[in-house]
Formats: structure tokens, C-alpha cells, sequence
């Protein structure tokens, strides 16, 4: 029997020890403040003010994930393109830029509920005739690199031509070095609403769910967000 007990002891004593090594450090301790990671390119969902500070309203829900879990946050800018890498291999906790909920993505990340749904639609120049989807293959086509908008034409036919960041692809617009941009609706209405009509958006030519990302070791942070979700803080 003593034997036994002892077995049983150094079973249990083993399990625990593996069960709070599998801990991420990030969650047990309560000092270290959350990585956010956004892309602050396009109001009004995350962009840098004339303060210089990153704002918008994928920033807002960002401050109230931190708030619900009482956790300093730290905003860092990035490229959309290095959001979902940077989630992966543990550089950060979570990012939120208007990222489409896909199955390929939640490879490498864990997604919260929809905090919105949208989708995408062209901008293209006032006067000009309106762009059609059925169109894209004899379209000059801007967006911006690794979005759902890339995706999305390479997998339709298209022939995009990607761009840093959507200031970039609008600028090339107004240039006439492509025809149109494909992204994201509110972004592109912030666009066309500042033009003073030099440019219009289509309807939805899409319909999209956005996720916050979150770190696949962060079941925390991905709880949190869904209880802020849950809670219309996203709004």
C-alpha cells in the first residue's frame, strides 16, 4: 500500500508539473500588460491622429478587452500582413484591423465572435462607370497585400495589384494607375466621404464577419474579448 501511495504521489506531482508548464507565463502573471497589435491605416476603424496617437474604434474595443481583464495595454502599429505571423509565434496577444473570419486564418490563430460584419466594395473615380465583380478580370484592380479583398480576386480570376497600405492603392486611383480599389466598405466610405465627390463606393460585393485574433496560447484574452462582444462593447 505504501508503495501504491508513493506511485499515485509522483503521478500526480508529474501531472501537475507539466499541467503549469503548459501555463503561458502571459496569463499567471497579472503584471505584464497586453500586446494589442492594429494597423492604423484606415478610419474610422484604426488610424493615427494629428496627436500622433493610434485611435478608432478597433482601438476602442481593444482598451475595453484590457479594461474586462484589468490589464495595462500596449498598442503597437504593424503591417496587416504581419498581424496574424506576429500572433502565431507568441510576439504579442491579440490584433484586431478589420480581419475577416476565415477557416485558413483560425489555423493559426483563435478568433472571437463577430464584433461586426461588413464586407467589401469598390472605390472608384466619380464619372467613371461603376465597377461590376463580373468585371475584375479586365479591371486594374488596387489592394491592399494579404487582405481578404487579395485573396478573394487572385482566387476569382483577378490579376490585383497590391499595395502597403490602402492610402497607397488611393492615391494610385486618383493617378489613374489602376481603375479601381477593392477593400473594405467602411474604410472606403470614410474615403469617398472626405473626396468631396472626387469618389464613390459600390454596394457590397461581399459580406464578411470581423474577429478579434488572438494568440492560440490566450484563452483568457479570447474569453475577455467575447464577454466585451457579447456585451455590445464593441460598438
Amino acid at each position: 500500500m505504501k508503495t501504491l501511495a508513493v506511485l499515485a504521489l509522483v503521478v500526480l506531482t508529474g501531472c501537475s508539473d507539466r499541467s503549469t508548464q503548459d501555463v503561458d507565463p502571459r496569463i499567471s502573471d497579472a503584471s505584464r500588460p497586453l500586446v494589442f497589435l492594429t494597423h492604423p491605416t484606415e478610419p474610422p476603424c484604426s488610424y493615427t491622429n494629428e496627436a500622433g496617437a493610434i485611435v478608432g474604434t478597433d482601438v476602442d474595443l481593444a482598451r475595453r478587452i484590457a479594461a474586462k481583464m484589468g490589464r495595462e495595454l500596449v498598442v503597437k502599429s504593424v503591417r496587416f500582413s504581419e498581424i496574424l505571423p506576429l500572433l502565431k509565434a507568441g510576439s504579442a496577444d491579440f490584433g484586431i484591423a478589420t480581419i475577416t473570419i476565415t477557416e485558413a486564418r483560425s489555423r493559426d490563430v483563435d478568433f472571437s465572435a463577430p464584433y461586426a460584419f461588413g464586407g467589401a466594395c469598390f472605390l472608384y473615380r466619380t464619372g467613371d462607370p461603376k465597377p461590376r465583380m463580373s468585371q475584375i478580370a479586365k479591371l486594374l484592380v488596387g489592394v491592399e497585400a494579404d487582405t481578404i479583398e487579395d485573396v478573394y480576386l487572385c482566387y476569382h480570376g483577378g490579376d490585383p495589384k497590391r499595395f502597403s497600405q490602402l492610402g497607397e492603392a488611393v492615391a494610385a486611383l486618383e493617378n489613374k494607375e489602376i481603375d479601381v480599389v477593392l477593400f473594405d466598405d467602411l474604410p472606403l466610405k470614410k474615403v469617398a466621404e472626405d473626396s468631396h465627390g472626387r469618389f464613390s463606393v459600390t454596394p457590397l460585393v461581399t459580406r464578411d464577419g470581423y474577429g478579434v485574433a488572438v494568440d492560440k496560447r490566450r484563452p483568457d484574452v479570447l474569453a475577455a474579448a467575447n464577454a466585451v462582444i457579447a456585451e455590445g462593447g464593441a460598438k
